[in-house]
């Protein structure tokens, strides 16, 4: 008799651990990409294009036999946390090292896997299907099973093998012919696609020195990647403002140069009539990013908040990023907001002092889990 039993050892150990290694290393050419996110050559880089990423070496660590004394383990004086082993070098000397160095390895990635990394953590939050005419599609459902189609399906085969052998007394499978043949069936039915519009409104004002415009620009930059690539349904708006707000095209937003006094009241206007223009809510969902450097015209504020808080009742999201080197001060709009505005639903702000505090701010605005926590 033949007994199959577990002999305790582990199963698979080495293809979860190698599956782990490629996890850690995936890890950290992520992380290398969110502080490289404003660097110049991956902002320029075009679809062909490969960037170099420096990754530090992982080591799997490994249990080796004593080389020092040849003591037995547990043997031996020794107190918890003592470092056992050959005596080493004293560090305070000055004499030059002689333990090898940090192992860096270079991982060259195409544009498509550096969006690939970075978007994988990204979703547009409270999106919701709108079952407007043209915004349906179909999609494929398999779920079914017939003689005909156009994939087998290797187990429903089997079963009808199996049935039709045990019919004629013969409880096994084998002789499987055209009869025993099943495949998997499919059906197409109509799906509401999750059609978002996204206001991108930008202060372009005297304030805006060119650090803070390439900073606002950078953001809008991910931003812009991000929806192109995963929504296809999705239709984006630029708006630029000083004093006054105007549609622009998608180069003149990240071209253009102008210069003025700033009242942010004039975006939030500009979009609330284009959204009723264009974009009923019934047909959309509606998000609106506003980044400036929070230098408002102050009596334009208390007329800023009563814009945000109409909006908040229409959008799924209305987002306000700060970048502001210099820190600001109470007049600042995000002082505002954080005075008058904390915990109002659908309202996210954030601020930025350099180029690496941008993917937090993205990812805050666009929190892939635990939306909840961003979009109160």
């Amino acid at each position: 008799m033949t007994v199959v039993g577990d002999s305790g050892l582990p199963h698979g150990s080495g293809r979860r651990d190698a599956l782990h290694h490629r996890d850690r290393v995936r890890k950290k050419i992520t992380e290398q990409l969110k502080q490289r996110v404003g660097e110049e050559d991956i902002i320029a880089a075009g679809p062909e294009k490969r960037i170099r990423i420096p990754i530090k070496g992982t080591k799997r660590w490994q249990f080796i036999l004593d080389r020092g004394e040849g003591k037995g383990v547990g043997q031996g004086d020794g107190e918890p946390g003592d470092v056992l082993g050959p005596p080493g070098p004293d560090p305070s000397r000055g004499e030059a090292g002689t333990s090898p160095g940090e192992e860096l390895y270079e991982v060259w990635l195409d544009m498509d896997d550096v969006e690939q990394l970075l978007f994988s953590e990204l979703d547009l939050p409270r999106l919701k299907p709108k079952a407007a005419a043209d915004a349906e599609a179909t999609e494929t459902i398999f779920n079914d099973i017939a003689r005909k189609g156009p994939q087998l399906d290797k187990k429903a085969t089997l079963r009808e093998n199996l049935l039709r052998n045990a019919k004629r007394g013969r409880l096994h499978l084998g002789g499987i012919d055209k009869h025993d043949l099943r495949y998997l069936s499919y059906r197409e039915r109509p799906r509401p696609w999750h059609k978002a519009v996204i206001f991108l409104a930008m202060d372009v004002s005297g304030s805006m020195d060119a650090t803070r415009k390439r900073m606002a620009r950078l953001l809008f930059y991910w931003c812009v990647q991000f929806l192109r690539r995963r929504y296809q349904q999705t239709a984006m708006v630029f708006i630029a403002h000083t004093t006054e707000a105007r549609e622009v095209t998608e180069h003149e937003f990240f071209s253009r140069v102008e210069s003025g006094g700033t009242r942010v009241s004039s975006a939030f206007e500009a979009v609330m009539q284009i959204q009723r223009d264009r974009y009923p809510t019934e047909d959309w969902n509606i998000y609106v990013l506003h980044v400036s450097d929070g230098d408002n015209f102050t009596a334009d504020n208390q007329r800023t908040l009563e814009l945000v808080r109409q909006l908040t009742r229409i959008c799924s999201l209305v987002g306000y990023l700060e970048v502001n080197p210099d820190r600001g001060g109470p007049h600042q709009l995000s002082a505002f907001y954080e005075r008058e505005a904390q915990g109002l639903e659908g309202f996210v702000f954030a601020d930025a002092q350099d180029d690496r505090q941008l993917w937090p701010a993205l990812k805050k605005f666009f929190a892939k889990e635990g939306v909840e926590a961003a979009v109160r």
